[in-house]
């Protein structure tokens, strides 16, 4: 018969491998943080133009795998690169399956976002590769949707700002009204 603290140990061991288990499962599947590097999502996200600062996120799992009801129109997502699965890029999203979009360079042409798949630019244009380079992305691409920064400390629970208007002025919803035209 084992005697108390072997009983103690025991749980203890036992405890820890199951909160282990728990915390592993929620990080991989749920919520976690996100370092965002890089200009293109500013003034969203690394406002601060010092490269050494970097806005940290609390980033949403639970839209991984195209999960369209949970994704918006603004939203910013955290995507897998198309052309490298191992790089994660963070953009938001300017449209969803069936929208039609101006592209950046090109007024008089128009994309349609198939079924499927959705368009991502970066906030500050001229520092991101995003859609209006490569196309329309993949809603199985996207790995999480940011919900607020956590860091810097004085960004914490800071509100994300929403879909600029003028990228709203280059987004047909469902092919036909102007985004910009509806009302919010």
């Amino acid at each position: 018969m084992a005697s108390a603290p072997q009983l103690l140990r025991r749980r203890v061991i036992v405890g820890a491998i199951a909160a282990a288990s728990v915390g592993v499962f929620v990080v991989d599947n749920v919520v976690s943080l996100q370092m965002v590097t890089g200009r293109s999502m500013q003034p969203a996200l690394n406002p601060d133009a010092n490269r050494l600062r970097r806005d940290v996120v609390l980033v949403d799992k639970m839209v991984r795998g195209g999960l369209t009801a949970r994704l918006r129109r603004g939203d910013i997502a955290t995507l897998a690169s198309p052309f490298d699965p191992d790089r994660r890029l963070v953009k938001r999203i300017v449209a969803m399956p069936h929208d039609c979009v101006v592209p950046l360079g090109r007024p008089d042409s128009f994309v349609r976002v198939p079924k499927g798949h959705c368009w991502v630019e970066g906030d500050e244009s001229f520092h991101s590769s995003d859609s209006n380079s490569f196309g329309p992305v993949p809603l199985a691409l996207i790995t999480a949707r940011a919900v607020t920064p956590v860091w810097p400390p004085a960004r914490l629970g800071a509100r994300l700002s929403p879909l600029p208007e003028w990228k709203k002025a280059r987004v047909y919803a469902d092919g036909s009204a102007r985004l910009s035209d509806s009302p919010p």
